[in-house]
């Protein structure tokens, strides 16, 4: 007897995609390893639990490349990242890969994307917001996610690449489609769509590879360059090398725009906020990584387990799968106090999950925090105020199981002189 749509998992709820965290809560304190009916699939949403399996990378494998997925099936199950997908072939790109293969990959990535290089980056960032803020109308209306927040970073992303500022909005298609693929929400009718689109949207970074690959020096200092030389000289196979600039096009923008978004929501609702970080800047970054607690930018990532185990008493057969669900264990109080609410007090504050925890903490994490921070320097060192636009519609987010990011962001601002 096939299960009936009453038997559909609260975590498809869309009132509880637009607003988890009571249902992550409910979960953590009454079933923190909980099945998923009929997918083999479970959430873990306590932090202890959760370092737990990180910390077992051969036991719990980064090597999953099946998602859960309701779109407009009858009951939810697992579905391949895209069509064709196969373990045996597809090996893995960094968030995806296992020791000793992710550390190895990390290392070439590493020569772009480190903390020193996205910071000396700021400048750059700073300018492009800056020039957003000043082509605002008199009327102080603008949508910060169509204006800042998605555009911006992609920006960044090509140029982090080696690729020009135009070719930003064709990588943000592409990214973006990736995304939406493992949603969890898309129509069948849709599928082949956004493959489509993630492979046309590639294009111009195959082409750019090739060119570095057959020793064209153009993007020698970009990312793409950098692969290549990897790759010519036996660090990277292709496949691993491809698989790095796809996953950087699909994470480095979508973690800052979901981030960026989120805060600035967050101070729009809070002028009491505001006027803290405006009377002392230096807690910006404070507020970044609780912004990062509070609300990740990303709502799981997957495992695939190895071998018949257990997890907080749970039995977990071999083949199965896990969420590990990073806005659960950011708001559990075994580890924060006040854990519901923003406090740049936090003695610790870079010690959460907001990233992810471990060896695959998220790649584009260095320039997630940077371009983050500057951004809303940028907009409380430039407004006396700003709200939500309340003739705006209802703030929504996109529908996913993968990511947190606001639909858009209306916002009403009172310049500074």
């Amino acid at each position: 007897m096939s299960r009936s749509e009453t038997d559909i998992d609260a975590l498809f709820d869309p009132d509880v995609v637009q607003d988890p965290h009571d249902h992550y809560r409910y979960l953590r304190e009454n079933d923190p390893v909980h099945e998923v009916p009929g997918t083999g699939t479970f959430l873990v949403t306590r932090m202890d639990l959760i370092h737990e399996v990180v910390g077992q990378t051969e036991t719990f494998s980064s090597m999953s490349g099946e998602f859960l997925h309701k779109g407009d099936w009858a009951v939810p199950g697992l579905r391949p990242a895209t069509s064709g997908y196969s373990s045996d072939i597809a090996g893995g790109a960094v968030a995806t890969a296992d020791p000793p293969d992710h550390q190895r990959q990390r290392k070439v990535v590493a020569r772009k994307l480190s903390t020193n290089s996205m910071r000396a980056m700021e400048p750059e960032f700073r300018a492009l917001v800056i020039d957003v803020l000043s082509d605002v109308g008199p009327d102080g209306r603008f949508d910060w996610m169509s204006r800042v927040a998605e555009p911006l970073p992609m920006v960044m992303v090509a140029r982090i690449l080696g690729l020009p500022d135009a070719l930003a909005p064709e990588l943000k298609k592409q990214g973006y489609a990736m995304v939406e693929r493992i949603s969890g929400f898309v129509p069948e009718d849709r599928i082949q769509v956004l493959e489509d689109e993630g492979i046309n949207g590639l294009a111009p970074v195959l082409e750019a590879y090739m060119q570095a690959k057959d020793g064209s020096t153009v993007y020698a200092n970009g990312l793409i360059g950098i692969v290549a030389q990897a790759v010519h000289e036996g660090e990277l196979n292709e496949l691993e090398a491809l698989g790095i600039l796809s996953v950087l096009i699909a994470a480095g923008g979508e973690s800052t725009t979901s981030l960026t978004g989120t805060a600035v929501r967050i101070l729009a609702e809070r002028p009491d906020l505001q006027d803290e970080l405006r009377g002392r800047p230096s807690l910006v970054p404070n507020f970044v990584e609780e912004a990062l607690r509070y609300d990740p930018p990303f709502r799981g990532h997957y495992r695939l387990v190895t071998r018949d185990t257990e997890l907080g008493g749970k039995p977990l057969p071999a083949g199965s799968h896990l969420v590990l669900v990073w806005p659960a264990a950011t708001r559990d109080p075994a580890v924060y106090e006040d854990a519901g609410e923003i406090r740049l007090d936090r003695p610790n504050p870079r010690h959460h999950v907001g990233f992810g925890w471990g060896i695959h903490l998220c790649l584009g994490a260095p320039l997630a925090r940077v371009e983050a921070k500057v951004a809303l320097e940028t907009l409380l060192a430039r407004t006396r105020r700003f709200c939500v636009d309340p003739d705006g519609l209802p703030l929504r987010y996109h529908p996913s199981l993968m990511v947190r990011r606001l639909a858009s962001l209306p916002l009403v601002v009172e310049l500074a002189e």
